[in-house]
């Protein structure tokens, strides 16, 4: 079996929670359900997975626990590193742990399991999913992602990732890079060697090339994960998100192949 954190810290309130009036996105009400209610539902609903543990605000939690939800609460501790390492010493270290983000309601048991069959025999220290423009576009065409370029296609990432514990513990402060960056592409691209960076601006960086060289400066093994589970990259982080998955909800949600 395999541990589950999931991420339902906040900070400060996001425009999008706080027009909903809740304290983080997490909290964000989706057909009678929270937001991270969802994700807790589907992972506990997963037959691979075992101990969960959510990260967030101590009230938001014994709300959930009140409500029915099962699973080891952490006060949240500040910074999504912060977060993560709280989260993280719960679990077992010595077996690959699955890190959610709280706010991709679609997520579902199955959904959960073909991610970590993709991920076997885990043995790498890092599984990092990326989706194609296409699928993404085909199942949410309203909704709008960051995508890059690559030889092999263009991808987005997605919210949920499966690592190492160890690893993490040792390499905090390479982490920091990581998530600094997740959402800032060029960015991340301009820490690489500047060979990277001209292969990108002529579109023939590959994803075996950023597999290799985040390796070396992370320190670990790390392998990207292409797949089409759309529902591991929709997450709610505006108005017309939340209007998308609510209409998914509405109409019965399957994905588009």
């Amino acid at each position: 079996m395999i541990d589950a954190v999931v991420m339902a810290g906040g900070g400060k309130i996001e425009p999008l929670a706080g027009q909903e009036g809740v304290p983080n996105k997490a909290f964000i009400m989706l057909q009678g359900k929270p937001l991270v209610g969802h994700v807790i539902s589907a992972l506990a609903d997963a037959p691979s997975v075992g101990r969960i543990v959510v990260v967030g605000p101590a009230r938001g939690l014994k709300e959930l626990q009140k409500a029915g939800y099962s699973f080891n609460a952490v006060d949240e501790a500040g910074s999504m590193l912060e977060n993560a390492a709280a989260g993280l010493e719960q679990v077992d270290k010595d077996k690959p742990c699955l890190m959610v983000t709280a706010d991709i309601p679609l997520l579902r048991a199955p959904v959960v399991e073909s991610f970590l069959a993709l991920c076997e025999p885990f043995d790498h220290d890092l599984y990092y999913p990326i989706l194609s423009r296409e699928c993404c576009e085909r199942s949410f065409p309203e909704t709008r992602r960051t995508y890059v370029k690559l030889r092999d296609g263009c991808f987005t990432g997605g919210n949920i990732i499966l690592i190492n514990p160890r690893w993490f513990f040792k390499n905090r402060d390479r982490l920091d890079i990581f998530i600094a960056t997740r959402k800032k592409p060029l960015k991340l691209l301009r820490l690489l060697p500047f060979s990277f960076l001209i292969k990108f601006l002529t579109r023939r960086l590959s994803v075996a090339d950023l597999e290799k060289e985040l390796s070396r400066i992370m320190d670990c093994k790390a392998r990207a994960v292409p797949c089409d589970l759309v529902e591991i990259g929709t997450d709610v982080d505006k108005i017309s998100d939340l209007e998308a998955v609510n209409r998914a909800f509405k109409y019965g949600y399957t994905v588009q192949k």
